[in-house]
C-alpha cells in the first residue's frame, strides 16, 4: 500500500470516528428528552410472584444484553455488564474501566457461582465487566477468539475461544454457537477495528496492551447461541442483519437484540425460523444510564415497532423483563394434554345460544400454556 493510500484510509477513519462522536453527543441529548420507561408496557412485563416455581429454568434481565439462566442450582451468564459508561466518556474517547461497585451491586442479585459466561461480541456494553464477574463468579469464558483475546488483554485469566458450529456441555447446560451478524450504524459496524491499529498487522494488534477506550473493544466476530436445558430450548443474539437469519428450528425462548434498525427489519423473518412461543427484545434499554436510574428505552429503539412486528406471530407471546427481576420460563405443554385441555376450554366458553367461532378455537390452541 503506498504512502498516499495509507494517509487517505487514516483520514477517512477520522471522519468517520469525529462523525460517530458527535452523533453519540446528539443521541445524549435526545436521550433526555424522549426516552421513556416500561410503564406504557406494564401488560408485557413478566415475573415471578413472591413464591417463584421450582425446577424450571429461571430468567434474569441484567440491562443492556446481559442474562442470568438457572437451573437446579448452576447458573449460566449472559453478556454481563454492570458498569454502564457514561456516554461522554465514549464519545469523547475517554479512557473507560470498570466500575467495581456497580459490578458489586449488580452481583448481589445473581448467584455467588456460575458455570460459564457466554459473549455475544467484544464490544465494551458486552465484555467490559467480563474479567471482573469472572473472577467473582469463578465461571469460565466462551466467546470468539478475538474477544477471548480482548478479555485476556484486560485481565481475565483464560477463555474458550470458539467458532460457529462448536458444542459446548457444562453442567446441565447444551451449548451451540452459532454465526450471527451485528447491526450497522452509519452503513458500518461500529468499533470493528481500533482505529489506531489501522495497517498494523495481525501478530502486532494481538500484542497490544489492554483495551482503554470504547473503540478498542471491538466488535470481532458475533455470536448467538442455542441453550438447551430441562427439555427447553433458549436462543439468544445481540442483535443483527436481515443478511444472517437464526436457525430454522423451534425454540421455546428467542432474546433478539433489537437496539438499531437492522435488526427490527429482520424481525419478521427471524420469528418465522425460531417459531418461540416467548419472544424477549433485548439491547433495548438506554445502556449510557446506571441501572440504579431503572429501565428507559435507547433512543434509536422503537418498540411500537417491535410489537406490531411481532403481532404477525400469533403463536408467540411478546413479553418484557424489568432488571433483576427474575421470571421462570413456563414448561411446553405436551401436545395430548393440550389438546383435551383445549377441548375443555371450548366447552367451558362456550354460550346457550352461540357456537365459538374459528378465530377462538385457534387463539385457544395457540395461547395455551403462556402465563
Amino acid at each position: 500500500m503506498s504512502d498516499a493510500r495509507f494517509g487517505f484510509h487514516i483520514r477517512d477513519i477520522r471522519v468517520i470516528r469525529r462523525g460517530m462522536r458527535c452523533f453519540l453527543l446528539f443521541l445524549g441529548f435526545t436521550t433526555q428528552a424522549f426516552g421513556a420507561g416500561l410503564g406504557s408496557y406494564s401488560d408485557l412485563v413478566v415475573s415471578d410472584s413472591a413464591v417463584p416455581s421450582r425446577g424450571g429454568v429461571r430468567v434474569t434481565y441484567l440491562g443492556t444484553n446481559g442474562y442470568q439462566f438457572e437451573f437446579k442450582g448452576h447458573a449460566l451468564l449472559v453478556d454481563p455488564y454492570f458498569s454502564r459508561v457514561d456516554l461522554l466518556s465514549v464519545a469523547l474517547g475517554s479512557r473507560i474501566q470498570p466500575n467495581a461497585a456497580r459490578i458489586n451491586d449488580g452481583l448481589r442479585h445473581l448467584a455467588p457461582k456460575a458455570d460459564a459466561i457466554l459473549v455475544t461480541h467484544g464490544h465494551f456494553d458486552h465484555l467490559l465487566d467480563v474479567p471482573a464477574v469472572m473472577a467473582k463468579t469463578r465461571s469460565r469464558l466462551i466467546a470468539s477468539a478475538s474477544s477471548v483475546d480482548l478479555a485476556k488483554r484486560a485481565g481475565a485469566s483464560s477463555g474458550d475461544a470458539v467458532k460457529p458450529g462448536d458444542m459446548r456441555r457444562i453442567g446441565p447446560w447444551k451449548i451451540r454457537v452459532l454465526s450471527a451478524t451485528h447491526d450497522r450504524l452509519f452503513g458500518k459496524v461500529p468499533f470493528d477495528r481500533p482505529p489506531s491499529q489501522a495497517g498494523v498487522s495481525a501478530e502486532a494488534s494481538a500484542k497490544a496492551g489492554p483495551p482503554q477506550r470504547a473503540a478498542d473493544w471491538i466488535c470481532g466476530e458475533p455470536l448467538a447461541f442455542l441453550i438447551e436445558v430441562n427439555g427447553q430450548r433458549i436462543y439468544i443474539d445481540s442483535g443483527g442483519t436481515p443478511a444472517q437469519l437464526p436457525p430454522n428450528e423451534r425454540v421455546d425462548l428467542a432474546i433478539l437484540g433489537m437496539a438499531l434498525p437492522d435488526s427490527r427489519v429482520r424481525l419478521v423473518a427471524a420469528l418465522a425460523r425460531l417459531r418461540p412461543r416467548y419472544v424477549l427484545p433485548s439491547h433495548q434499554d438506554d445502556f449510557f444510564r446506571p441501572l440504579s436510574a431503572g429501565f428507559q428505552f435507547g433512543p434509536l429503539t422503537d418498540f411500537p415497532f417491535v410489537q406490531r412486528e411481532s403481532a404477525q406471530q400469533n403463536r408467540s407471546r411478546l413479553i418484557l423483563l424489568d432488571y433483576f427481576r427474575p421470571w421462570t420460563l413456563p414448561a411446553a405443554v405436551n401436545p395430548k394434554s393440550q389438546a383435551k385441555d383445549q377441548i375443555l376450554t371450548l366447552k367451558w366458553r362456550k354460550v346457550p345460544n352461540g357456537v365459538i367461532s374459528r378465530s377462538e378455537r385457534f387463539d385457544s390452541r395457540n395461547w395455551y400454556g403462556h402465563s
